[in-house]
C-alpha cells in the first residue's frame, strides 16, 4: 500500500520535477510531448479567450474578474512563486504520462497540467484569498487535500487550433485550446463540473469526459496504481483518500463502462459506500487498526464488485481497460493520502527544492513538528 499511516513521503525519491520525467517516453517515435505543464496559481493575469489561455493588462484582468470570474484561469489570488515547477508523487505522475500518452496517441489531444502538488503553506494562501470557495467546497481547506501530499493533480485537455500546421519543436499554450469538456480548471458552476452531471451523448464534452476518464482507468491498471478519480471535479484526479474511499474506484471503473456510478442511485454501490462508512468509524474511535481497516475494507470490495457488476460488465470492462474485470484493484495498488503528512514549504528546502508560496523564506526549518490534521471529505 504505502509507509505506515502518518509519515511524510520520501521527498528525495518519490517527489518528481514533471518538467523533465519520463520525457524520452513522451517523445518516443517523434511524437509531440502531449504534456503542456500550465500552473495555474503561480500567475494573476492570464484569461480564457474563446478556449485559450491569454494574459492580458491589468485593467482587463480587474474587468474580467468584476464581469466574468469564472473566464480567469485563477480564481484566487497568485499563491505559487511565478515560474515554480510542477512537482507530483512519482506513482501518480506514471499514471498522468501514460493517461496523457494515450489521450495523444487515441485522439490527438493534450494534456496541460495546471496543478499537482500544493504545499500547505500555499494552500493557506489560496483560502485565504477565496474564503467563500472554501464554503462552496470548490476548494479544500490546507491540510486536508491530496494536493497537500503531491497525489492529486489538476488538468484540462486542450486541441491544437490548427491541426494542419506542423510542429517543430515542443507544443505550446499558444497552440491549444480547450476542449469542450463543459467547464475550465476551478469551474465556479459545480453542478456541471461533477462526473454525474448529465451530458447528451451527441455533445463533445460527453466524449471528452468519458475518453479522459477511461484513459486514466487504463494507465491505473497498468501502473498497479488505484486511481479514484475525483466525482466532484472532472479535472481533478487522485489516489483514495483513506480505505473508506474504496467505493470511488468502483463507480469511476462503472463509468467507464456505462454502469451508472453514483452511489444516490446504484443500490449496491451506495451498501457498499455506507459499510465502509461504518468501518471508518470504527477505525476512528480506535476499534480497528489501520491494517485491519484496510484489509477489511478490501474484503468488502471484492464482495461489492460481484454486485455492482456483472459478468456482461466485467467482459466489458476487459475490452475497454485492458483488465481482468473479474476482480477489483489488489489491495498494494492502494495509496491512501489521508495516512501521510502534508507537504510543507520547508519540507521541500530541506530536500533540495525550492519553496514553493509566493513570498516563502527559503530557509530550512529543523525543529519544525510535522502534524497531518483530520481530514474529512477532501474535495480538492
Amino acid at each position: 500500500m504505502q509507509p505506515a499511516p502518518n509519515q511524510l513521503i520520501d521527498l528525495q525519491q518519490d517527489l518528481i520535477n514533471l518538467a523533465s520525467y519520463r520525457l524520452d517516453d513522451r517523445t518516443a517515435g517523434g511524437k509531440p510531448d502531449p504534456i503542456v505543464i500550465h500552473v495555474a496559481y503561480a500567475q494573476d493575469n492570464q484569461i480564457y479567450d474563446n478556449g485559450r489561455v491569454i494574459s492580458v493588462d491589468e485593467q482587463t484582468y480587474n474587468e474580467t474578474k468584476k464581469s466574468r470570474p469564472n473566464e480567469l484561469v485563477n480564481k484566487f489570488s497568485q499563491a505559487y512563486a511565478a515560474g515554480t515547477p510542477l512537482l507530483l508523487h512519482r506513482k501518480l505522475a506514471d499514471v498522468l504520462i501514460d493517461t496523457a500518452i494515450d489521450m495523444r496517441n487515441r485522439y490527438g489531444q493534450f494534456t496541460v497540467v495546471m496543478d499537482g502538488l500544493r504545499t500547505y503553506d500555499s494552500g493557506r494562501l489560496l483560502e485565504n484569498s477565496r474564503p467563500d470557495l472554501v464554503e462552496a467546497k470548490l476548494l479544500a481547506p490546507a491540510g486536508t487535500s491530496a494536493h497537500n501530499r503531491a497525489l492529486a493533480v489538476d488538468s484540462k485537455l486542450f486541441e491544437l487550433i490548427d491541426p494542419s500546421k506542423p510542429i517543430n519543436g515542443s507544443v505550446r499554450l499558444d497552440m491549444l485550446k480547450e476542449a469542450d469538456e463543459k467547464g475550465h480548471l476551478d469551474d465556479l458552476d459545480m453542478k456541471q463540473s461533477s462526473r454525474f452531471h448529465p451530458i447528451d451523448p451527441s455533445e463533445p464534452a460527453f466524449r471528452n469526459r468519458l475518453n479522459r476518464l477511461r484513459a486514466w482507468q487504463r494507465a491505473s491498471v497498468k501502473n498497479n496504481v488505484a486511481v479514484a478519480n475525483l466525482l466532484a471535479e472532472f479535472w481533478d484526479d487522485r489516489v483514495t483518500g483513506s480505505p473508506s474511499d474504496m467505493w470511488r474506484v468502483a463507480a469511476c471503473r462503472a463509468m467507464c463502462i456505462g454502469v451508472d456510478g453514483n452511489p444516490s442511485t446504484n443500490v449496491a454501490l451506495n451498501v457498499f459506500k455506507m459499510n465502509l462508512q461504518t468501518l471508518h468509524q470504527e477505525h476512528e474511535l480506535g476499534r480497528l487498526s489501520s491494517e485491519d481497516f484496510a484489509q477489511s475494507a478490501h474484503s468488502m470490495l471484492v464482495i461489492a464488485w460481484d454486485q455492482i457488476f456483472t459478468p456482461d460488465n466485467k467482459r466489458q470492462m476487459e475490452q475497454v481497460l485492458g483488465t481482468d474485470g473479474s476482480q477489483p484493484p489488489a489491495l498494494p495498488d492502494f495509496i491512501f493520502h489521508e495516512w501521510l503528512h502534508n507537504i510543507h514549504d520547508h519540507d521541500l528546502v530541506q530536500a533540495g527544492f525550492a519553496a514553493q508560496s509566493i513570498g516563502s523564506p527559503l530557509e530550512t526549518s529543523e525543529n519544525k513538528v510535522f502534524v497531518a490534521p483530520r481530514s474529512g471529505r477532501t474535495l480538492h
